[in-house]
């Protein structure tokens, strides 16, 4: 229900409308395609190039088994994505109650599986914007769980599997390895199989596989990890570990700071669980990799527990108190630490969704304390009205620039831009383009933009944007109600002519 109050809400933004676009061009025969991922490419976002519709978001992230969701696009739309990105996490949470179960007391495994539909780690990915990473507690749970019952072909298929959600998905993998390695002697050649496996796969897709396609992945993504561990992360992986290991100092600095940040972050994700993975042996080898990579990284998503970044830390977390459980039982016989237990998962509850992860819940939750900011549900779905009533006015095939909140509106078409950063793209001849409509809400920021930075740079930013493209007379003003606006490129123009810009004088969204 979360889901699709964001979808009619508006609450759903470019991620949503990212996956939605390259779905729906997998679903029409071109594989990987989005021309809002081309926006976010290191030639876009760095060296000022124009984006393209024909671009493959492969360049950025080999997220193969997320097109198996393509056909689903062909028969729901929009609402596929939240189907398949819910539907996906809680069959996670059924196949660890399986494991938990075959291991466990029922209580006991009832209060694992409660514990993980009840995370920040799982509530926080489950209710933001679409993401290729759904995948790993599954197929993580898979690998392991077919580890310890050693069915060999489970094991195998849930690897292959697992490496096809990402390019980063291989370190999820490297892990698991390791423990069987370290922790199942009788699977120790399947721990060996599956590190080198993933230590392949990693290199082989991130040294060969997306430079072929794109170099955004050292131009941009590698960079704003790891800019600060190394001078040029655009030499590839290979060369940015081998600086890792000839920087020792540098990198137990990064793990450890900022130090509050970094204990606050372990110590988020464990509480639900009674940080029972701080004492566990088999928890610290399952999570070894990705939590490493997320303690080293840079950036404001590096150490948030509810974005979907930390679903690579939860086979491990889950699966290591499971482990834990099942070999110090007499614990749980204890009923003080039964009462605690209630209370840290409902703590973490609490504080998950007080927090307003993603603004999924500020229907209820306000986006601001002090001063009050407070978007109602009725203003909510009078904003809805507006959108739909301004996306209706723009043709199925045309190509359109939107602002934010528009664009999974929007995203199933083949020339999709983000406004206000452009109007112009290119076509698959690579011929340079301005787009046939305009879509912007510039009403959706008012009541947040007297507080928040962002969203009142963004509102200045369209006004100023729009008024521009009217006063060139490159568009013509169709629509404007409820702060939502349309404009039309306009045809065959005289060069130097200068149209009316109508009535942009009396629309409020332009005011």
């Amino acid at each position: 229900m979360i889901q699709l109050w964001r979808l009619e809400s508006l609450s759903a933004t470019y991620d949503q409308a990212l996956f939605l676009q390259e779905l729906w061009s997998t679903s029409q025969g071109r594989l990987f395609e989005s021309s809002l991922s081309s926006v976010l490419s290191g030639a876009v976002t760095s060296d000022g190039a124009l984006p393209s519709v024909n671009y493959l978001h492969l360049g950025q992230h080999a997220n193969f088994l997320t097109l198996a969701i393509s056909p689903l696009v062909v028969v729901m739309g929009r609402w596929a994505l939240p189907f398949a990105q819910v539907s996906v996490l809680t069959a996670s949470g059924l196949v660890l109650w399986r494991i938990a179960s075959r291991c466990l007391d029922a209580d006991l495994a009832f209060r694992i599986t409660v514990a993980y539909f009840f995370s920040g780690a799982i509530l926080g990915p489950a209710i933001e914007n679409f993401h290729d990473l759904i995948w790993i507690p599954l197929l993580g749970f898979l690998v392991v769980e077919g580890l310890m019952e050693r069915h060999r072909w489970q094991v195998l298929l849930s690897a292959v599997l697992l490496l096809l959600v990402r390019e980063d998905s291989g370190l999820v993998l490297f892990s698991l390895g390791l423990w069987a390695l370290i922790r199942r002697p009788s699977e120790r050649y399947w721990g060996v199989a599956l590190m080198l496996g993933a230590l392949g796969w990693v290199l082989i897709v991130t040294g060969w596989i997306q430079p072929a396609v794109d170099s955004s992945l050292a131009d941009r993504f590698l960079a704003e990890k790891f800019g600060h561990l190394v001078e040029d992360p655009s030499r590839g992986t290979v060369a940015l570990m081998l600086a890792m290991l000839r920087e020792p100092l540098a990198v137990l600095q990064a793990l450890v700071s900022p130090p509050g940040a970094t204990l606050g972050f372990v110590l988020a994700l464990t509480l639900p669980l009674l940080f029972i993975p701080l004492l566990s042996v088999d928890a610290l080898l399952l999570v070894s990799a990705p939590l490493f990579v997320a303690l080293v990284s840079q950036g404001r998503t590096a150490l948030a527990v509810t974005l979907r970044y930390v679903l690579a830390l939860v086979p491990g977390l889950y699966l290591g108190a499971v482990l834990w459980w099942q070999a110090h039982p007499l614990a749980w016989h204890q009923r003080q630490v039964r009462m605690v237990w209630t209370g840290a998962v409902t703590l973490g509850l609490v504080l998950t969704i007080v927090g307003n992860p993603h603004r999924s819940f500020s229907a209820v939750i306000p986006d601001s304390f002090v001063p009050w900011i407070h978007v109602s549900p009725r203003t909510m779905l009078h904003r809805r009205e507006a959108a739909l009533k301004a996306v209706a006015k723009v043709p199925a095939e045309a190509s359109v620039a939107a602002d934010t909140p528009l664009l999974p509106l929007l995203a199933q078409r083949e020339a999709l831009i983000r406004f206000p950063n452009s109007v112009r793209f290119k076509d698959r001849e690579g011929v340079v383009r301005s787009v046939d409509y305009v879509v912007a809400f510039s009403g959706y920021y008012t009541p947040l933009a007297p507080v928040f930075k962002r969203e009142r740079r963004v509102q200045i930013k369209i006004r100023a944007q729009v008024q521009e493209l009217l006063a060139k007379g490159d568009y013509k003003l169709i629509h404007c109600e409820g702060g939502a606006f349309v404009l039309r490129r306009v045809q065959d123009r005289v060069p130097d002519q200068k149209t009316t810009p109508g009535i942009s004088s009396h629309c409020d969204a332009l005011a």
